[in-house]
């Protein structure tokens, strides 16, 4: 167990565990990026890996609850992921080279399962046809992910548990994201052994009440913002950096970082290892009007 949370940790645990009654009041999803906190929650890899290993085996559980039931897992794909628990389990106890390369080739088995793609205009998107084995390849790849790189991944794992569609609501968290919620935020109060009481305690002043978020961006981010808003209307697909660049007349670097900025700043998402999935999170009632840029004469 953790030693007890130090006050900004406890603060993003906190906001995790206020997400349900906010779900329940909204009349919209609530924007997935909520989840982001993960990101700084999960920057030790012990820490992140038994996270992920909590959601897959929440997930595995479900699974095998429903194994005979119309619709169930692929009997394949359910070995996989038992393989996969075994695995990270293993990897807790005793990380070795030989196993990391074992999982690796596991993961490997997992893309291949789900390895086609329909070809959009400027790209593909990928076809996933098992959410829930989605879900263990991005536990696998938090696993094996450098340091720097497990906060995205546990993020990306905890999005695929609960992130989910309501044609009342929309995309993101949604009602029926609250019990998968409850999963995340069992973890971490296991974790730190925290209350009820603790969890509940009073915001700080000027905090309470129903959350008002002030969204925020120079005009330039405004710009790359509409601009991408715009694109996925027109080709139900984010841009590639490289219209990015032919748009706006910059540099590839200049756009890379705008980009990346911008997720930063909790301005849009973008799903690891699928091209094209660059979404902005801003209400588009908040987004400035894209300005014409100079173009050649002709």
């Amino acid at each position: 167990m953790s030693p007890t949370p130090a006050k900004d940790t406890l603060h993003r645990v906190r906001k995790l565990a206020r997400l349900p009654d906010e779900i329940r009041r909204e009349r919209w999803a609530v924007s997935i990026t909520r989840l982001t906190v993960l990101k700084t929650l999960c920057r030790q890899p012990d820490l992140a890996n038994r996270f992920v290993a909590h959601l897959a085996r929440k997930t595995f559980e479900r699974v095998d609850r429903h194994k005979k039931a119309p619709g169930a897992t692929e009997p394949s794909h359910a070995r996989m992921m038992a393989e996969a628990l075994e695995g990270m389990e293993e990897w807790r106890r005793a990380p070795t080279e030989k196993l990391r390369r074992s999982l690796s080739e596991l993961r490997g088995r997992m893309r291949a399962e789900q390895d086609e793609y329909r070809n959009v205009p400027f790209g593909a998107v990928r076809l996933i046809t098992d959410a829930d084995l989605l879900l263990f390849e991005y536990a696998l790849s938090c696993l094996l992910a450098p340091a720097q790189e497990v906060g995205t991944w546990a993020y990306q794992a905890a999005r695929q548990y609960a992130e989910r569609y309501n044609p009342s609501h929309g995309t993101g968290l949604v009602p029926a994201s609250v019990p998968l919620l409850q999963d995340v935020i069992e973890f971490w109060t296991r974790e730190y052994a925290l209350t009820p009481e603790t969890l509940s305690a009073p915001a700080p002043p000027g905090t309470t009440g129903r959350r008002k978020e002030k969204v925020t961006f120079t005009p330039r981010q405004g710009q790359f913002l509409a601009f991408i808003h715009l694109y996925r209307k027109l080709h139900r697909r984010g841009p590639a950096e490289s219209e990015l660049v032919a748009f706006f007349r910059v540099t590839p670097p200049s756009v890379h970082g705008m980009v990346v900025r911008l997720e930063e700043l909790g301005l849009v998402t973008r799903e690891p290892g699928v091209p094209r999935s660059l979404r902005v999170v801003v209400p588009a009632t908040r987004l400035p009007e894209l300005d014409g840029v100079a173009g050649p004469p002709w």
